[in-house]
């Protein structure tokens, strides 16, 4: 059976075999240009090959008969589905998400973060990775999102861990101790994460705090660092203030989230030491410009969508993001996309309005595409499984109109997404 796949058959129609809806049988995407971000070529007309959710093989156009579920893609092109390495799942990116959170029960919250993994599946998002769950729902959390086959694949950090009253203590991960900390991530990953967050600076959420300054205790920042590495888990540490950047680079964390480069002053005080210490150590950086964008706004705007007193330059702090992302790119260091979903009017259907910033910013599109596919692949110890088009690798992928090495804007309209082989609906069907 052939299905043509094309821009009028939207939504997909219903007789797409059983193959290419749960990939458990053989499909094939017939006369696609296979997207390689990594070498930056889209290449001849290829056919693509899925069996049990797996990429099994890529042939040159029309080589071999299809067979199976065959979809026609007449020339259009296939990437890696994206990856955002930063959202807070348990947000719902309203009006007041914080509130809502906070009027919520946990089966409300845990039915919020399986719709909006759902949400950035059906934009071409098909990995996440949460950077901050309710200590005690990252197992009821885990459970809901693995009985939906139409949600994003989630990477857990789990409770964000933090000082006493620090960034995100809402959230259940207060330490005072080495005990504390050791309690805390044999927990987290008992109930399945396999990163542990670190809030080494204050945040514009939490009162009490501050962004300009280092909020950890060095000696428990370095001994969560290897505690997680002990379990064979990875660290993200939210920075930014430049001297809790020092300290995290210090102490061996995987990625940096946000990285605004903050003095003591509050004002970006952008440094390229700093960061060629963070590109020889091999750490990612996740710059979050579009929530940065949208939050600045709405401040500018007059509405009070943050409640931290004591973030006293939070739009400057905030428009830095785009900025920084410029120096970053000059740095070497490298960059990973990711959104910060969670907050007001922040969605999760926003990663390729993340990777238009960074074109913006100075970055190629293939670059751009890069940080959205190997780059976080890489950083989140999935290269073995997804991020870039292989044999072998989950056929987690989208299919877009144009080259988005060549225009970077098409990845916000793909006219499908495929998750381990699973025709997912477009967005059109919405």
């Amino acid at each position: 059976m052939t299905i043509t796949f094309d821009v009028t058959d939207r939504p997909l129609p219903s007789s797409v075999s059983r193959a290419a809806r749960i990939g458990d049988d053989v499909t094939v995407l017939l006369n696609a240009h296979v997207v390689d971000p990594e070498s930056g070529t889209s290449g001849s007309l290829s056919d693509v090959w899925l069996q049990a959710g797996q990429i099994s093989r890529i042939t040159p156009a029309g080589s071999e008969p299809g067979m199976g579920s065959v979809l026609d893609l007449k020339g259009r092109f296939v990437a890696p589905g994206l990856m955002d390495a930063h959202v807070h799942l348990a947000f719902d990116g309203g009006d007041d998400p914080k509130g809502t959170y906070q009027g919520s029960s946990d089966e409300q919250i845990v039915a919020q973060i399986v719709a909006n993994a759902r949400i950035a599946l059906r934009a071409g998002t098909t990995t996440v990775r949460d950077c901050g769950t309710p200590r005690h729902l990252l197992a009821p959390m885990r459970a809901a999102l693995g009985m939906a086959s139409d949600v994003a694949t989630v990477v857990h950090c789990g409770a964000p861990i933090c000082r006493v009253g620090g960034h995100g203590h809402d959230l259940g991960g207060e330490v005072r101790t080495r005990h504390d900390v050791e309690t805390i991530i044999a927990e987290q990953h008992a109930a399945g994460a396999s990163w542990i967050k670190l809030m080494a600076s204050g945040g514009g959420f939490t009162p009490g705090t501050s962004p300009a300054v280092f909020e950890f205790d060095p000696t428990l920042l370095r001994e969560a660092v290897v505690i997680a590495g002990s379990y064979g888990m990875r660290t993200a540490a939210h920075a930014h203030a430049s001297s809790s950047m020092a300290a995290c680079i210090e102490a061996g964390v995987h990625s940096l989230e946000h990285a605004s480069m903050l003095g003591p002053d509050e004002q970006c005080a952008p440094d390229r030491d700093l960061l060629r210490r963070a590109a020889d150590a091999g750490i990612h950086i996740v710059p979050t410009v579009i929530s940065a964008d949208i939050v600045s706004r709405q401040l500018r705007e007059g509405h009070q969508v943050l409640s931290n007193p004591q973030d006293r330059n939070a739009v400057a702090r905030l428009e830095s993001r785009f900025t920084n992302v410029t120096r970053f790119l000059h740095s070497g260091v490298s960059i990973v996309a990711g959104t910060d979903a969670g907050p007001a009017h922040v969605t999760f259907d926003l990663i390729a309005s993340e990777l238009e910033r960074y074109v913006d910013a100075g970055l190629a599109a293939q670059h751009a595409l890069k940080s959205a596919t190997c780059e976080a692949a890489d950083m989140l110890g999935l290269e073995a499984q997804v991020g870039r088009i292989r044999p072998g690798l989950w056929a987690d992928l989208i299919v877009t109109a144009a080259d988005p090495m060549q225009d970077i804007s098409t990845l916000a309209t793909p006219l499908g997404v495929l998750k381990r082989g699973l025709l997912i609906a477009n967005k059109y069907a919405q």
